[in-house]
């Protein structure tokens, strides 16, 4: 991947995470800056880098609002493992990418960013009421019903 196609992924990261900080929704915002920093850093080129300004100003946003995101969280992940993916996920930016720890930064940032991920549909499942899971039940005690002798029949 060329320089500017890492710029490009770090710039929608630095999106993201900015409108975390402008009051946007830490969940959403947060799968998605972090799908970007992974993107950049996926084939990052040991040799190359990223501009030093760019991530010292991305690694400083996300630094900023990994405590909105660990509390936006907070139902599903422990907060812990949200403030260690996100220390991986600015350490991925941040760093040399030829980094001894870089493999392990990438897990830990792309082990949350599943974690949010799964987070963000938990929250819109609990929000609708778990409509399936009613349906279900509902389904389930019409057709033990209809199995059943009722003294009235």
């Amino acid at each position: 991947m060329s320089l500017f196609g890492h710029c490009t992924h770090l710039i929608e990261a630095h999106f993201r995470f900015s409108r975390i900080a402008a009051g946007g929704d830490p969940l959403e915002n947060a799968v998605c800056g972090l799908s970007a920093v992974l993107q950049a850093t996926t084939a990052a080129d040991p040799k190359i880098g990223f501009p030093v300004e760019v991530a010292e100003d991305l690694g400083d946003r996300m630094l900023q609002v990994t405590p909105m995101i660990s509390e936006a969280a907070g139902k599903w992940i422990a907060r812990e493992l949200t403030n260690m993916g996100m220390a991986a996920a600015i350490a991925l930016v941040t760093r040399s990418a030829d980094d001894p720890l870089r493999h392990d930064q990438r897990c830990y940032a792309a082990l949350l960013h599943c974690d949010l991920s799964a987070a963000v549909c938990r929250r819109e499942i609990a929000r609708r009421g778990d409509p399936l899971v009613r349906v279900i039940g509902i389904e389930r005690a019409w057709s033990a019903s209809d199995h059943n002798e009722h003294p009235l029949q």
